[in-house]
């Protein structure tokens, strides 16, 4: 009998698994599914940081990126279903709960305009960017042994966390220099 946590990691039928079998397979499904559950984070991430800056030219920075994340997801999440591999329940609630768990740190009530928060919240977006960047480039290496990996779209979607990444960068020394100048 099938449990959801074996639904949810099971194979999708009729898809095109490529010529990765085994173990390669196996470690392929863990690493994407171990990407889509970080991308989770990095939503609920983006959107919380977008709000509290609201009315800002970082508000409006931190809008657009979480609006990209959220697309990036979907790109993501495309690319399992082609292959064939479905998110881990289990591991998005996981990534839920780290969220949560990052709260009082990234959103302090008790402090909610706090300058240190911002500069957390840059470099923790930041680097979950510059890992899903690392994901897409993995794909690209992929490519030629899965031909339903298009080089073309994930080098866009390259390009784009370079951009996401310049983005937020350039928001960072300013954030810093508000939390730490004397």
């Amino acid at each position: 009998m099938a449990t959801a946590t074996n639904l949810s990691t099971a194979p999708v039928e009729g898809t095109d698994h490529g010529a990765l079998s085994g173990d390669s397979r196996r470690c392929l499904e863990v690493y994407l599914r171990d990407h889509r559950a970080g991308a989770t984070f990095g939503q609920a991430l983006a959107r919380r940081a977008a709000h509290a800056n609201s009315g800002t030219e970082l508000g409006r920075t931190l809008r657009g990126v979480a609006h990209e994340i959220e697309e990036d997801c979907r790109s993501l999440e495309s690319i399992m279903t082609a292959l064939g591999i479905r998110p881990s329940r289990m591991k998005m609630a996981l990534a839920k709960v780290a969220h949560v768990l990052a709260h009082p740190k990234l959103y302090s009530p008790l402090t909610p305009h706090s300058p240190l928060r911002r500069v957390l919240q840059l470099e923790a977006l930041t680097a979950g960017i510059f890992t899903k960047r690392h994901l897409w480039q993995a794909l690209v290496a992929l490519s030629d042994a899965l031909p339903t990996l298009d080089p073309t779209e994930l080098s866009r979607l390259i390009d784009r966390a370079d951009a996401q990444i310049e983005s937020l960068e350039a928001h960072h020394g300013p954030a810093a220099r508000a939390a730490f100048a004397p």
